[in-house]
């Protein structure tokens, strides 16, 4: 299997890929791949008409996402591209295990692969949190009156905010909310840059005229910049946020900049992403309290060959 980095100029392999895979993970996007391809040191091959990922990321341990099906694909390339990737895995002294496998595809799993014994667990951490659009938009209900609360008493103190869409003129606003934001929570230290979510996020926009299906906005109030949100359509009916910043001094801000996001950026969706937690209790908390619709499990599946 011959291996090379994502660039910007493979998107078009993702995206049709991806389009056929219709999926509701945040991991099946170009846009996700391509932003964090250094922190998961991400490379791809194509080999039996399907698409392999796989991140050999210094952090964690070597894993494949499932392999997705391109143009002409039959299933018995399934069971032939995971042989193959058992033996690149084994060549480099690495445990097959496949990351991120979302519920459905684990049946694909159990289906082409018969005979090979799968150990499966669950992958709580990379759960991705799947809200009703016009949860978010209305707001409607008793559980999510404080959110509507917030969102009130700010537009009370900053009737005269603005909402402005990104461009690359405006990108580099986009990163001094960012710094800010670092400075404020001292969690953006990374022994190496481009391990950051900090470096992801200068990825998509310093290269924002490159994706021009990528949906951005920011706030402004009383003449400056104090947060902005990045995300995309993941399917037909879902969009992904990806990036979401502000300055937590600005009570309501957060709210706000969500719900009028997702109302002007992706109201004929039906579902909106969040994406994961990544098992940092107080981002769970803070995505739980818009009451998710519910979680996309996903699944670590290793293959024991016999």
């Amino acid at each position: 299997m011959k291996w090379k980095e994502i660039e910007l100029s493979d998107e078009d392999i993702f995206t049709k890929a991806f389009n056929r895979l219709n999926s509701q993970a945040s991991e099946m996007s170009f846009r996700y791949l391509y932003m964090w391809r250094k922190n998961y040191n991400i490379q791809f091959s194509i080999t039996n008409n399907m698409l392999c990922i796989v991140s050999v990321s210094r952090m964690y341990p070597p894993f494949a996402f499932c392999p997705v099906p391109l143009e002409g694909y039959q299933a018995e390339d399934f069971k032939k591209t995971v042989i193959e990737l058992k033996a690149y895995f084994d060549s480099k002294g690495w445990k097959l295990k496949f990351g991120r496998v979302e519920e459905r595809m684990v049946e694909i799993f159990k289906k082409h692969l018969d005979g090979i014994k799968l150990t499966l667990k669950k992958d709580e951490n990379s759960a991705d949190y799947i809200y009703s659009t016009d949860k978010l938009i209305t707001l409607s209900g008793k559980k999510l009156s404080s959110k509507r609360n917030h969102i009130n008493k700010f537009i009370r103190e900053y009737d005269d905010f603005e909402y402005v869409e990104i461009s690359s003129e405006t990108a580099d606003e986009c990163m001094r909310i960012f710094n800010e934001w670092c400075e404020k929570n001292d969690s953006c230290d990374c022994e190496v840059p481009e391990e950051c979510e900090k470096w992801a996020c200068s990825e998509l926009l310093n290269n924002w005229n490159a994706f021009p299906n990528l949906r951005g906005a920011l706030i402004k109030v009383r003449g400056r910049f104090e947060a902005f949100t990045i995300g995309e359509m993941l399917n037909e009916d879902t969009a992904v946020i990806h990036i979401e910043k502000g300055n937590t001094d600005i009570f309501g801000i957060y709210p706000l900049i969500n719900k009028e996001f997702v109302s002007r950026a992706f109201p004929h969706t039906k579902y909106i992403n969040r994406e994961e937690d990544m098992g940092e209790e107080g981002l769970r908390k803070a995505k739980m309290s818009y009451y998710p619709t519910k979680r996309l499990i996903k699944y670590i599946i290793i293959p024991e060959f016999r």
